[in-house]
């Protein structure tokens, strides 16, 4: 309860409540005057004053008469109490005419402030993120990859769009895809890109993440590094296993689909297994030796393996709520407004700032990845979580 706005509007509906009933002093016609040069503040005092409820009240307060109130209950009063009834009552009467008119002016004072708000969020609103990515090649150039493509494919040395059409900053050119060296895909925040391998893997790349990539595979293994998120589909190939290294651990795989989350800034890095088999082991750093040799765990379909700490566990889950960024939507089963909020500042690309701490709500529900900002915000209005937008950071306050 806004306390400072309570008081205000109990104030000035004691001042209406004198307007009306011809008892206002000059002081409070004064604070009256000031009060009406709004012009919202003028149209709620007009409401007030043509509204029927109000007038009746009035009328009611009026044509009151104590003496017939205390002849209908003069037995349960007694009679040296009659002077204490007939003010009494006088002063219920005035007292819920004034309330009655406070609460008018201060319900309608928070709607005004609720209708500039959200005006004021739509107008800060932000769109949602689509298909932006950066390819670097091997010999250091960096390209800005076309945002109406969502994919790009390397097959025979040559890179194109999922479409056909050609990188015009390679075509006619191998120089930067020959050798060994990786090639590395990024996204930024607010980003997605899709890209075919050598060997025919499709990987899926969500916001702020970076695979390095050889231009083709030589040798007894299939390698790649993530950082970030990234869908994998392995072509099968059991002569070359395919191995994905992040910081923390090593995804051993034969041709399988699965999902890798592997952010920075998570407590946890998650290996979530839709069909098929990994095997995960514990690593010191990308792309470093085993932590704990011999020891690993083994995940099949419907099982996740959790990094956390030096730890490598795996449970149960249902596997949608860790792919749905893949078919363009959030899907929420149960779960934590932090965990929410997180995915929402890297599609959006904003920042978010906690104040009076983390709010412990979960929430389930799913929503398309196109909507802007407003739209994944809207279904959090059904809590008592208080979420602005101001520029581009989000501020949740703890209420």
């Amino acid at each position: 309860m806004d306390f400072n706005r309570e008081n205000i509007s109990i104030t000035i509906g004691r001042i209406i409540a004198h307007s009306i009933s011809n008892t206002i002093t000059p002081a409070e016609q004064a604070v009256l005057d000031e009060w009406l040069q709004d012009s919202t503040n003028r149209h709620i005092y007009t409401t007030i004053c043509k509204s029927q409820s109000i007038n009746e009240r009035l009328a009611e307060f009026d044509e009151f008469d104590p003496s017939e109130g205390y002849q209908r209950f003069r037995v349960s009063i007694g009679k040296d109490n009659r002077i204490r009834y007939r003010l009494w009552m006088t002063a219920v009467a005035g007292v819920l005419f004034v309330l009655s008119v406070s609460v008018t002016i201060y319900v309608s004072m928070r709607e005004r402030r609720q209708l500039s708000e959200q005006a004021s969020s739509h107008r800060h609103d932000i769109a949602a993120g689509g298909n932006r990515a950066t390819l670097k090649l091997a010999d250091g150039r960096t390209i800005s990859l076309d945002e109406t493509q969502d994919g790009i494919v390397i097959e025979s040395g040559e890179i194109t769009y999922n479409n056909g059409n050609p990188l015009t900053e390679t075509e006619g050119s191998q120089k930067g895809l020959d050798g060994t060296a990786l090639l590395e895909l990024s996204t930024p925040n607010g980003g997605t890109y899709q890209i075919t391998l050598s060997d025919g893997t499709k990987v899926w790349l969500n916001a702020a993440s970076t695979l390095r990539y050889p231009p083709r595979f030589s040798g007894a293994e299939r390698i790649v590094e993530l950082t970030g998120e990234a869908y994998f589909s392995v072509a099968n190939d059991k002569k070359r296993p395919f191995k994905v290294f992040n910081a923390g651990q090593e995804i051993q795989v034969l041709g399988t689909e699965f999902n890798v989350s592997a952010y920075s800034d998570d407590p946890e890095n998650k290996t979530t297994l839709v069909e098929g088999k990994v095997r995960l082991l514990l690593t010191t750093q990308l792309n470093g030796t085993a932590l704990q040799d011999g020891k690993f765990i083994e995940l099949v379909s419907g099982e996740q393996g959790i990094v956390k700490r030096e730890s490598l566990t795996k449970v149960n889950v249902d596997t949608e709520p860790y792919t749905a960024w893949k078919a363009g939507y959030f899907y929420f089963k149960k779960t934590p407004l932090e965990d929410i909020l997180r995915q929402a500042a890297r599609w959006y690309d904003v920042e978010v700032v906690y104040e009076g701490g983390i709010p412990n709500e979960t929430f389930s529900g799913d929503i398309k990845r196109d909507v802007s900002l407003r739209g994944l915000l809207d279904i959090l209005q059904h809590s008592t979580i208080n979420v602005t937008l101001e520029e581009r950071t989000l501020i949740v306050r703890n209420i």
